[in-house]
């Protein structure tokens, strides 16, 4: 069936309706096939080609929103899609340079950003290359010498380091003599406390006349005695024997 173009169009969606519209020689062609009822009919009211395909375009975009099923908010939609998140700015963040240039640099001329606005003033130069300046007080050529001259104290390190544990290495065996020579000296000193012990444990033995447990308090007391008085004697012959080199000194001294 022709309808012309100034009259009411009749389009109907519903599961069971499928609509194709044709356009030619400013006529609609409406051809419909319905496997049930449709419960309820829209009227549209279509004028001229321009409206017509404005009319197109606006249930595309409909039908394109009903197919969205992800339920996305748009700008994670168009994120996904490869499209700049909004159309136009939302907040204060949306005007900085710094948003701009991360959305040109990722949409190029899609996202609308005028690359000219993206290269920095005057001022801004300036400041970058006075903090380079303090950041980096170097030259390149001062650099290298500057790593050359580290290598060689780190290389000058090493070889010193190497020197000493060789040294170190030829000295090990007579550390180790060293070492075995001290300990030799710690067993013979305690080998004659131990032989000391025993020769007064014996003497006190014999002051008794009988065999005496050591355990024993008077064992005990007399030992102690006994180690008091032998103390008291190493003491005056160390006395006797440093007011002897004193006299002997002093009669040397009176010859010359």
């Amino acid at each position: 069936m022709n309808f012309p173009v100034n009259y009411y169009k009749l389009i109907g969606r519903s599961s069971g309706l499928r609509t194709r519209i044709l356009h030619a020689n400013n006529n609609i062609k409406l051809l419909s096939k319905v496997s049930e009822k449709v419960p309820s009919e829209e009227l549209y009211s279509v004028s001229g080609d321009d409206n017509l395909e404005a009319y197109l375009e606006e249930k595309e975009a409909e039908i394109e929103s009903k197919r969205n099923k992800s339920m996305l908010r748009p700008q994670h939609y168009n994120i996904l899609h490869g499209k700049v998140p909004y159309d136009e700015p939302k907040c204060d963040i949306h005007y900085s340079l710094r948003y701009k240039k991360r959305m040109f640099g990722r949409y190029g001329y899609d996202s609308g950003v005028n690359p000219g606005s993206l290269w920095p003033s005057a001022e801004e130069i300036n400041e970058k290359m006075e903090y380079e300046t303090v950041a980096f007080p170097y030259t390149i050529i001062e650099m290298l010498e500057r790593t050359r001259q580290r290598r060689e104290n780190e290389e000058k390190l090493i070889q010193e380091r190497q020197a000493k544990l060789a040294s170190n290495m030829k000295k090990l065996e007579q550390w180790k003599q060293e070492i075995a020579a001290r300990a030799a000296k710690k067993m013979q000193v305690a080998a004659a406390a131990k032989a000391k012990k025993d020769a007064l444990i014996e003497e006190v033995r014999r002051h008794f006349g009988y065999k005496v447990d050591p355990k024993d308090e008077k064992f005990k007391e007399m030992l102690q005695q006994k180690e008091r008085d032998q103390k008291k004697k190493l003491k005056a012959e160390r006395a006797k024997a440093k007011q002897e080199m004193l006299l002997a000194s002093l009669e040397k001294s009176k010859s010359t």
